[in-house]
């Protein structure tokens, strides 16, 4: 399809640079709420680790998974499936660009959406929002008799056409590192899921930009033995930004790149870049921000797990709660200084939260020793009555004969 310009797709443009998680319900005021990039994670976003984990934390993103794999079952089933389509995907055109930003599309089948819906991928690439095609067995050209989406309206949008059926790896290789999404990862051929990683082959549409290769090895047959597929491909389609990956970034074939220690900056940059906002470029200060309001969110749930714990037992929660108003104020400042891009101060307020967590801990540490005490206190007293009620009676049965009448002096006749 022509570009923007009536000829064909530009070459993707040059930006500048966890809902803090539905999971935690971290409330923010509306102007911050606007100031998220909504995605909608198609395919593989659970079970098990994907970079879903990280995303449901990460301040700058609100994330709506919709289960779309066949291949990742892990105890869904087709008819699960079906109910995620049906429930979480948009029911329509209009709703799927007002309500988000960017659209990833994981290992997810072809099959899984309604023609509808592939067409409303497209065209909403057209109108302005991301896209992301990450790669696996049901991605691109589709493996293992699991169907391509080369037929797709989806296949016309992205910056490699497909090739049905073929997936081998071999060493990756970066090959434009100043392209401005690349230049904010610290990339390293040291890294172990660059020693080797699977990916569907593909080849690079004309006007796409390359940022990385994998060199296929020996064993990818005699017509791509020694090919450089492209990895890591992006560009500007019409008015959107469309990035392909084609390796997987799950278990399956992606677990040494799930290991790695900047796997969530990558995926919130790659979002920002996606939804053409700056993505930073001061990866030391960022990664420690990031690392930093993660940890905050995670402590945060066990400590709102904590509240319950301690009223269901009885026990006085306020004084907890109390404190945990103070994390809470603490960290929507640093929410709202991140959504700012005011990273060095989001840094600081978020190191201020994480001290009043440290003191609400203490708070929750007391407060569930109470709660406690109230379980051994009421066990106590139940096994102590037991035993004074079963020795009552083993003395009123046993020993004063309760129970029994005396009788005369009986003789053998």
């Amino acid at each position: 399809m022509p570009g923007s310009d009536g000829g064909m797709p530009t070459a993707a443009s040059t930006y500048n640079l966890l809902t803090i998680s539905l999971l935690l319900g971290w409330i923010l005021n509306p102007a911050v709420m606007a100031s998220k990039i909504r995605v909608l994670y198609t395919g593989d976003p659970y079970p098990g680790v994907t970079p879903y984990i990280h995303m449901k934390v990460e301040p700058l993103l609100e994330v709506t998974p919709v289960q779309a794999s066949t291949l990742h079952y892990a105890g869904i089933s087709s008819d699960d499936i079906r109910r995620a389509i049906r429930v979480y995907m948009p029911r329509t055109y209009r709703s799927l660009v007002e309500s988000y930003d960017v659209v990833i599309i994981s290992d997810a089948n072809t099959g899984s959406f309604t023609s509808d819906h592939h067409r409303w991928f497209k065209d909403s690439v057209s109108e302005g929002m991301g896209l992301v095609m990450v790669g696996g067995y049901e991605s691109f050209g589709g493996v293992a008799n699991y169907p391509s989406w080369e037929n797709s309206p989806v296949a016309d949008v992205l910056p490699v056409t497909v090739v049905p059926g073929l997936y081998w790896g071999g060493p990756m290789t970066i090959v434009n590192g100043e392209h401005v999404f690349m230049r904010s990862l610290p990339w390293s051929p040291n890294l172990e899921f660059m020693r080797n990683y699977e990916s569907n082959i593909v080849k690079l549409r004309d006007g796409a930009d390359l940022l990385a290769v994998v060199t296929i090895g020996s064993w990818g047959g005699r017509y791509y033995a020694g090919y450089e597929n492209p990895f890591f491909s992006t560009w500007t389609y019409d008015n959107g930004t469309v990035f392909a990956m084609t390796g997987d970034w799950t278990p399956a074939g992606g677990w040494a790149f799930l290991r790695w220690d900047y796997l969530p900056d990558f995926v919130t940059n790659l979002m920002l870049y996606c939804a053409k906002r700056p993505v930073p470029q001061d990866l030391s200060l960022v990664h420690t921000l990031r690392k930093q309001v993660a940890m905050l969110g995670y402590r945060r749930l066990i400590a709102a797990s904590l509240v319950d714990f301690i009223e269901r037992f009885g026990a006085d929660a306020r004084k907890l709660l109390v404190a945990l108003d103070e994390v809470d104020s603490a960290r929507d400042r640093a929410a709202a200084l991140y959504l700012d891009l005011n990273y060095a101060e989001a840094l600081e307020a978020a190191n201020d939260a994480l001290r009043l967590m440290e003191e609400a801990e203490l708070v929750a540490e007391r407060s569930k020793r109470e709660a406690l005490l109230w379980i051994y206190l009421s066990e106590w007293l139940v096994v102590l009555s037991t035993c004074l009620i079963c020795g009552f009676a083993v003395w009123a049965l046993m020993v004063r004969h309760r129970l029994y009448r005396e009788v005369g002096t009986t003789r053998f006749q």
